[in-house]
């Protein structure tokens, strides 16, 4: 997103720049690729008297430790089944019944349309593949691969066939995979999402004329996006809620306000090369959650400046962004315009082309930035750039900063930046923190390793555990970084 220039330069570039954001946020009017052979929209139900188990991602319920246990769970008592056939291009759910679980079959075939699913929190439906691993594919100049479409309490699983990580392959599209039309209460897991024109996922609805749509009518809410793989998009690897949380969205009738998106977790999810920003949020103002995402190369053909970092918190959002790996982004790893009540915590950012970690203060009602025990390596400009005026307080504490290139380990805009930083540790050379195998991406650290105990106790930022799951202790000196030595 935008940095803060010199008065005369933002002003001729503005207009530029407004124009190509607005593209970001609106998606063209494409029209969906349908099979030559199209049957009825509404699937064949069958019913069923019996059980059927489907095998469910279980993120669970500690957001700081990592699921190492990809434990599952099933969801019984299923009574009604449907198949999609390979030339069906849409489904209707109208007369669904919640719990209702639809069923892809394996194999390949064009774009998928789910629309009207109406589940509830303990019966969800559920689209899972079945057989083996369903590829879905269109055209760059499709709007989409797979959409859903006014669609809530549903869950979108590729866990459907022992021994294939990614059940759904959702290939091409401009957006491969779209949760929009006032679709909410969703998980999407283990999809596989590629060589989408713009985005990968995407999950938001845009704000129009219509009253349903605008903020107070209609909130996101109790979103999982998690264990997929996502590579080679055109835009952002994964995009939820709207830009533009405090100015809204200027349409035909009038300036209409984004929807908020509320309980938001993305984790365990691979974003590699991908055209704009890995992950993308905004207006996410309550429990958003970032964690456990890698993210390698992304930024490789944004369509306006600023649009190339690693992970962007963006304008509207607060929570949590921690345990996350940015490698080489050609913009900053991570980007934080948040609502000022933003933790970023137990980050590895490697080899950012601009700032490890970049802040600006756009609509900061909260108290604070926290930066805490990331480890930054290699950046080309600042390690920790702060713009951050308006903010009550920046604190930076148990940062490992290495080799800060051309700018400074932590760089405050202004003597306006208020800024609580301590037991940072600063050096040129990475062999100094005596990783296990940094080359190899092995992390720990050796026990001779001058940031053992060298941190103040930052359990009070709740900072529980490190990058790796170990907990830190709730007394005594913390290491300083994202790793904890035991």
């Amino acid at each position: 997103m935008r940095f803060k220039f010199p008065e005369i330069l933002l002003k001729t570039i503005i207009g530029a720049f407004i124009a190509s954001t607005f593209m970001m946020c609106s998606k063209p009017a494409l029209k969906v690729e349908k099979p030559l052979s199209v049957v009825s929209e509404t699937s064949p139900t069958k019913s069923d008297t019996v059980n059927t188990d489907v095998p469910l991602q279980d993120g669970g319920d500690d957001f700081d430790l990592p699921d190492t246990s990809a434990a599952t769970r099933v969801i019984a008592a299923v009574t009604t089944t449907i198949t999609v056939q390979p030339s069906q291009w849409s489904v209707d759910g109208s007369n669904l019944p919640a719990g209702t679980v639809i069923y892809v079959q394996a194999g390949k075939r064009g774009a998928l349309l789910l629309k009207n699913l109406q589940g509830t929190p303990q019966q969800p439906i559920i689209i899972v593949n079945k057989g083996g691993q369903v590829t879905l594919s269109a055209a760059t100049t499709a709007s989409y691969v797979f959409k859903t479409q006014n669609c809530k309490n549903f869950k979108v699983l590729g866990t459907g066939a022992a021994g294939v990580n990614y059940g759904f392959v959702i290939d091409g599209g401009n957006i491969s995979m779209t949760m929009d039309d006032l679709s909410s209460d969703f998980e999407i897991a283990n999809i596989e999402v590629k060589n989408s024109g713009f985005a990968g996922i995407m999950a938001k609805t845009d704000p129009s004329c219509d009253k349903a749509t605008w903020r107070g009518n209609f909130t996101m809410s109790n979103i999982r996006i998690h264990h997929n793989y996502i590579h080679n998009t055109g835009g952002e690897g994964i995009y939820v809620g709207n830009s533009f949380y405090k100015d809204g969205v200027s349409t035909s009738c009038g300036t209409v306000m984004p929807h908020e998106t509320k309980n938001l977790r993305i984790y365990k999810n691979t974003v590699n090369f991908a055209g704009c920003e890995g992950i993308q949020v905004g207006s996410a103002t309550t429990e958003c959650y970032v964690f456990h995402n890698t993210i390698q190369s992304p930024g490789r053909s944004p369509f306006a400046s600023g649009q190339n970092n690693g992970i962007q918190i963006g304008e509207g959002t607060g929570g949590k962004c921690f345990n996350n790996l940015v490698k080489d982004a050609p913009g900053n790893g991570i980007i934080v315009l948040g609502l000022g009540d933003n933790s970023v915590y137990n980050n590895y950012i490697i080899g950012a082309a601009e700032n490890g970690i970049f802040a600006d203060s756009r609509y900061t009602p909260g108290p604070y930035f926290r930066f805490v025990n990331n480890t930054i390596v290699s950046p080309k400009k600042d390690g920790i750039k702060l713009n951050s005026e308006t903010i009550p307080m920046n604190v930076a504490v148990n940062n490992v900063i290495i080799n800060a290139g051309s700018g400074q380990a932590i760089h405050r805009m202004s003597s306006s930046v208020k800024l609580t930083a301590s037991n940072n540790y600063v050096n040129s050379d990475v062999n100094t923190c005596k990783f296990v195998n940094y080359a190899g991406g092995d992390y720990h650290l050796q026990s001779s390793s001058p940031l053992i105990n060298a941190g103040t106790n930052t359990f009070y930022y709740g900072v529980a555990y490190d990058y790796y799951g170990t907990k830190r202790l709730s007394t005594g000196s913390f290491d300083i970084g994202a790793t904890e030595h035991q």
